[in-house]
């Protein structure tokens, strides 16, 4: 479907058009950029880090983000 060019240690994809579905592949194409630069800068502060959990975590806490505990069951109302 599309293609993948290696130049001076830099990858450029070139896709074809998908016809009202450029806003759609802009904003993913957005999303991986500030994955891998959260990465980026992440493995520059910890020289240890492992770049794959940290780009696991970073988009697995935006496509689910944590809402707490959950709540307890209510309870059933009172007979009599």
């Amino acid at each position: 479907m599309g293609k993948a060019a290696n130049h001076a240690d830099q990858t450029t994809l070139y896709l074809p058009p998908l016809h009202g579905r450029t806003d759609m592949l802009r904003r993913l194409i957005a999303n991986i950029g500030a994955a891998l630069q959260h990465v980026r800068s992440a493995a520059e502060q910890f020289k240890d880090l492992d770049r794959w959990a940290c780009l696991l975590r970073y988009v697995s806490d935006r496509r689910a983000p944590i809402v707490g505990p959950p709540r307890p069951a209510a309870g059933l109302p009172a007979t009599g």
